[in-house]
């Protein structure tokens, strides 16, 4: 019983510490710094939705056009590439790295927050001869990630910018 006791309070009072000391989960709250955003980009843009959800998430509201929105986001260009990095003994590829590029710009309605610039993200996978639907699967689910690891870099750019932008003002 003394144990439990003890156990509480300790964790009491570590919880009291991290509480004390500013500790705070990071988190995308943009709309302290972003009045509204405007995601430009063609119509097969793997980044477009996700990049809303995030904004929207991010407590950011969505402009109904680019003339309206404080921040417009354009995704100029997205480009895939698979290549092999290591091969079996019978000289077949063994291992592929996939890589994703996307090229985006940020600006604000008066001026441009950050010139046109690339995100990149990359991943290795096996490939199990044995069973190619499940590599296929694997390969799908690391572009998923792939994309996501690509929105949270535009959003930190865009969180940089802005910051950048009103610390100027």
């Amino acid at each position: 019983m003394t144990s439990h006791i003890a156990r509480s309070l300790l964790a009491c009072c570590l919880l009291q510490l991290l509480a004390g000391c500013g500790f705070q989960l990071r988190s995308w709250d943009l709309s302290s710094s972003i009045d509204s955003f405007y995601v430009q980009a063609a119509a097969n843009n793997p980044l477009e939705q996700p990049l809303r959800r995030g904004l929207l998430q991010a407590g950011v509201p969505q402009a109904d056009s680019a003339a309206s929105a404080a921040v417009v986001v354009t995704l100029h260009e997205l480009r895939r590439s698979r290549r092999g990095v290591s091969v079996t003994a019978r000289s077949r590829v063994a291992e592929y790295e996939l890589n994703l590029d996307a090229r985006f710009g940020l600006r604000a309605a008066d001026k441009e927050l950050l010139a046109s610039q690339w995100a990149r993200a990359s991943r290795v996978f096996r490939v199990d001869r044995d069973n190619l639907v499940a590599s296929n699967e694997e390969q799908a689910l690391l572009e998923r990630e792939m994309r996501a690891d690509l929105v949270q870099q535009i959003l930190r750019a865009l969180n940089a910018a802005t910051a950048v932008d009103s610390d100027a003002a």
